[in-house]
This record gives structure tokens, C-alpha cells and sequence, in this order.
């Protein structure tokens, strides 16, 4: 497959699928801001940067959604209804330009490691995972998984905001871009 004359290596439906082929030699990595797996968007945008790869996503407007994906490394965001034709040609100006740093900024509000993000969003995510079956869904030990839940709880409190319960972790982690809330994802009709 190609858009505007250049070759697509592959298009996957879930992270794990893409990660499972991708060779880290793509220069630009399209990415939908609302495919619902267990690694959050900016942690997706975080990787892909740091490998050296431009993301652009394509989603609906979310502010806080977009504004974490930036300071993580994203390119570009494109609405879905731009046209083909559009969506091609920003795609070709990013990957025919400079890379853009990413913002000295990251550092709003607390860092979260990759895994503490991970095991956060999963958590506090809609399908509301027991600790113990993240776990085991992970490949990590209990143990682990409430370690890294904890480190990233003492984060947030650290910085004043309570997050003691499962819904006000959620609450934290929609309002700094880290997780999309329930009911706008249903208005997308994305479940």
C-alpha cells in the first residue's frame, strides 16, 4: 500500500500487533488517539519518540488529550473528517521535515514512568482491572504491579492531588491527558 507515491510498511489494530512487527525504521507512525488497548496514547507518542520516530494521531479534539501527546513527542494531530487527500499531505510534510523537539515542558505536573502510567490507566480505565488480574495479564508479579501503582499514587499526592480512590485516580489521570473519560469515548461510539 502507498500514500502519495510512498510505501505503508503495515497498519495494525493494537499496539502489541504493531510492536510485534514494526522493525524501528519508520520515520513516521500514524496512531489513533482512541484505539482502546492497554498502553495509553501518550505513552504510545512517548516511544515512538524516543526511538526516534514522528507520530502524528488522528483524532477527535480533546485538549488535554492532544496537549500530553505534544509534550510527550507528538508531530501532528489530524481530525478524522480532514480529507484523504489532506491527511496524506501532512503526513508527507512531517516526514519530509525536521523532527520537533519535544517540549522542555514534560515536566508538568508529576513524571510517571512508563509502567506506572501503564498499570495507572489500566486501573483506573473503565474495564477497572483488579490489581491481581493486571498482573497476570502483564506478565508481572502482584507484587509488582501494586508497586508501581503505589509509586505513581505517591506521585500525584506528592504534587497535592488526591487520588486515594480508583475514581479519583481516574479523575487525576483524565485531567492531565494520560486517559480519555468514559463518556466521551461512548459519545465516539468507540465501545
Amino acid at each position: 500500500m502507498q500514500i502519495a507515491g510512498r510505501p505503508v510498511s503495515h497498519s495494525d489494530y493494537s499496539w502489541i500487533q504493531f510492536i510485534t512487527k514494526w522493525d524501528f525504521s519508520s520515520a513516521v507512525v500514524v496512531v489513533d488517539a482512541y484505539l482502546d488497548d492497554h498502553v495509553p496514547l501518550s505513552l504510545k507518542v512517548r516511544a515512538l519518540y524516543d526511538v526516534g520516530s514522528s507520530a502524528i494521531v488522528i483524532g477527535e479534539p480533546d485538549d488535554r488529550l492532544r496537549h500530553r501527546a505534544q509534550l510527550e513527542g507528538c508531530q501532528q494531530w489530524i481530525r478524522p473528517d480532514t480529507g484523504a487527500a489532506d491527511i496524506a499531505r501532512q503526513i508527507c510534510e512531517i516526514a519530509d521535515g525536521e523532527r520537533t523537539p519535544r517540549p522542555d515542558s514534560v515536566a508538568t505536573g508529576p513524571h510517571f514512568t512508563d509502567r506506572e502510567l501503564q498499570i495507572m490507566t489500566a486501573y483506573a480505565s473503565r474495564r477497572a482491572p483488579t490489581a491481581k488480574a493486571l498482573a497476570r495479564s502483564l506478565g508481572i508479579s502482584i507484587d509488582t504491579a501494586r508497586s508501581h501503582l503505589r509509586a505513581g499514587r505517591r506521585k500525584y499526592e506528592n504534587a497535592g492531588v488526591e487520588v486515594g480512590s480508583r475514581k479519583r485516580l481516574q479523575q487525576a489521570l483524565i485531567g492531565d491527558g494520560y486517559m480519555v473519560d468514559v463518556d466521551r469515548w461512548s459519545a465516539l461510539a468507540r465501545w
